[in-house]
């Protein structure tokens, strides 16, 4: 609420000091003309004087702590009582950037039973934390001569979280190697994937008789099945730089965006199948690392954890080191644009210890091409430098054995997971 109370407006100060002008300089000259043209504006002065308002109204408005998904519409509203008869009130929205406002300049809402209700609508178009300035609220009386200006309601703080797509993707993720899950693991058991039919033997369930081959046979046999295990999966978000332009969910993608959004829709699809995945972000001082778990509330802290990325507020090896807790068995998961030298390196510590690797390129597509950022020839020349032994890097981890892949959607490293799957059964040398 406000305690400034109602002020007068511009427009009837004008037409109090031009009115009374009018009128005084008439009788001064002798103007009659002058006197009829001063009799309307004084007339509009004080019915306006007149109705000026005795009550300050109350507004009651959306604040504290939202979270939504980028593209998500949401609705600030607020409610304004005690005005008076014939009075409006106007709304309108300052508007910051990942923010689209509708109506972007703003409304006026009539009182009905001296209450009046105003909705602007919001729609965040880009992932993060930010904290938005809250609308300015205006009320007038009837005859627009009176003012009253709210006290700036509480911000909004939003939670923009990346958005995700669905994946109906059925590629397993090889190592399997807990309790829960979907994945078939490497040795039978209490699943629902069909192995094979074997005979009989003592502790098998006699639900798992297998009619027919029986009675072909003379002796019982039972359905066998492969055990559903769950897989450990880390996500490895490169954010020691951010290239390219963004525009929200709806415009140009930077390879942070790609990295981000990426990273969201791989949790989902691996959380969904029962997997525990984890997340650690290079480049960012404020998030490092997320213990790996599973189950809805996990996806929740993933997405929360992405939403707080800000890239290139860490350099350095250090912020690179991908092998700190992870072991033998795991799926590592490197989204990156691949432009820091020090990522490839940590590509091959990372597949020399035995653990699964696959980067997944998140370079826009328009800057791989080699039309890269810069504004003087020389800049455009050391970007395509850059690019050339990008290539060369990227050659390199396929010939050890390393997928790379470019980020095209859900189904972009759907091939692959199939591939390490196979390769998983066959044994191989590591470094201890």
């Amino acid at each position: 609420m406000s305690t400034m109370g109602w002020h007068p407006t511009h427009a009837h100060l004008r037409a109090v000091t031009l009115g009374f002008g009018l009128l005084l300089v008439g009788i001064v000259l002798g103007r009659i003309d002058l006197v009829v043209l001063a009799t309307p504006l004084l007339l509009v002065a004080l019915a306006g004087a007149a109705s000026r308002p005795r009550v300050v109204p109350a507004v009651a408005a959306t604040g504290g702590s939202l979270a939504v998904h980028e593209g998500e519409d949401l609705l600030w509203s607020a409610t304004v009582e005690d005005l008076p008869p014939g009075g409006v009130v106007a709304a309108h929205h300052p508007g910051q950037r990942w923010l689209e406002v509708e109506p972007a300049d703003g409304l006026l809402v009539p009182e009905e039973g001296g209450v009046a209700r105003v909705g602007i609508g919001l729609r965040p178009v880009r992932w993060g934390r930010r904290t938005l300035g809250a609308p300015a609220v205006t009320a007038y009386d009837a005859w627009a001569a009176w003012r009253w200006v709210a006290d700036r309601p509480q911000p909004l703080r939003l939670t923009v979280l990346p958005t995700k797509e669905q994946v109906d993707t059925t590629a397993p993720a090889p190592h399997p190697n807990g309790l829960v899950g979907q994945e078939r693991a490497g040795r039978p058991g209490e699943g629902t994937e069909f192995a094979k039919v074997r005979p009989f033997e003592p502790g098998d369930r006699l639900r798992r008789i297998h009619w027919a081959a029986s009675a072909r046979s003379g002796t019982l046999h039972v359905t066998a099945t492969h055990a559903d295990e769950d897989a450990h999966v880390v996500l490895l978000v490169d954010a020691v730089n951010d290239v390219g332009a963004s525009e929200g969910i709806t415009g140009a993608r930077s390879s942070m965006d790609l990295a981000v959004r990426a990273a969201a829709v791989l949790a989902e699809h691996f959380l969904r199948r029962g997997d525990r995945v984890g997340l650690r972000v290079f480049g960012d001082w404020r998030v490092s690392f997320l213990p790996s778990s599973s189950g809805r509330h996990q996806l929740r802290r993933l997405l929360d954890t992405l939403a707080l990325v800000e890239p290139g507020t860490a350099r350095g090896e250090e912020a690179l080191a991908a092998r700190q807790g992870l072991g033998a068995g795991t799926l590592a998961i490197l989204l990156s644009p691949l432009i820091e030298p020090a990522s490839t390196q940590q590509v091959a510590m990372l597949t020399s210890a035995g653990i699964d690797v696959v980067v997944v390129d998140t370079l826009p597509a328009e800057l791989a091409s080699g039309a890269g950022p810069g504004s003087t020839p020389e800049e455009r020349l050391a970007w395509r430098l850059r690019m050339l032994q990008r290539r060369v890097e990227r050659d390199r981890m396929a010939s050890l054995g390393i997928p790379v892949v470019t980020w095209a959607g859900p189904h972009s490293i759907d091939r692959v997971l199939r591939d390490l799957t196979r390769r998983s059964s066959t044994p191989r040398m590591v470094r201890r």
